[in-house]
């Protein structure tokens, strides 16, 4: 068999795409796993690949190669991915970290929580629905801009609603990025306006509402692809599944 370490480090791209890095595997594989975990657990000796030791940058081939953990066969064992829906609080960073030492959104999970990564983001003054989970591949599904996936906001802004603003939502306002288009808008109140969008700049709907010569003075996102919010309480987490 193929030594599962063939694959030299600097040139892992030339790799077949089956084979992987170990600590990467281990990451996915135990339950609040991290790379840098892996990596440590390597350096105390106590991952194996086929009886060896295994190696820091080791590459494996996870359909072939036996990986242990203190004599524990972790090959070929499916994790348990966990996905939670919660409703972030205005000023509370959609991070794990914070360069600025801000409150972020793990202050509000459990610690058994705390390696799930955050699906796409909101603003700092902005609330309501952010996923966390950790499944990479939900993360690029719900946040890839080819599967399109809308998300609802309800927005109150400073000056009433007018039909000019609601027409410019619509037919688009060019940002920097490019054009900045709703995909459906409705007034819900006087100075509130619900706009359904697939795009995600950041601040979109902010400097559209700038552009408008209006300010956005609250921003929910009460719904993200088939996620709703529902009676979720700021700072409160429910768990959800969703279908890939």
């Amino acid at each position: 068999m193929q030594d599962s370490g063939s694959c030299d480090s600097g040139f892992e791209s030339q790799c077949p795409d089956k084979f992987m890095r170990i600590n990467q595997y281990l990451a996915q594989q135990l339950q609040g796993g991290s790379r840098r975990g892996a990596d440590r657990l390597i350096e105390e000796g106590r991952v194996k690949v086929n009886g060896k030791l295994a190696a820091l940058g080791q590459t494996i081939d996870p359909a072939k190669d036996k990986i242990t953990v203190e004599g524990r066969s972790v090959t070929k064992v499916k994790p348990q991915q966990v996905t939670i829906a919660l409703y972030k609080p205005a000023g509370v960073v959609s991070a794990r970290k914070d360069e600025y030492n801000r409150p972020t959104i793990m202050e509000y999970l459990p610690k058994e929580f705390h390696h799930l990564k955050p699906v796409g983001r909101l603003d700092f003054e902005s609330e309501g629905l952010i996923l966390m989970t950790s499944d990479g591949a939900l993360i690029n599904q719900m946040t890839h801009p080819k599967y399109e996936k809308e998300k609802v906001y309800r927005l109150r802004l400073a000056q009433p609603v007018t039909e000019r603003l609601m027409n410019r939502f619509t037919k688009g306002i060019e940002l920097k990025e490019g054009l900045a288009k709703a995909d459906r808008v409705e007034k819900v109140g006087r100075n509130d306006l619900e706009v359904v969008l697939h795009q995600g700049w950041n601040r979109q709907l902010r400097r559209m509402a700038e552009a408008c010569n209006n300010t956005v003075t609250r921003l929910v996102r009460v719904q993200f692809g088939p996620v709703v919010l529902g009676g979720l309480e700021p700072g409160k987490w429910k768990k959800v599944n969703i279908e890939k």
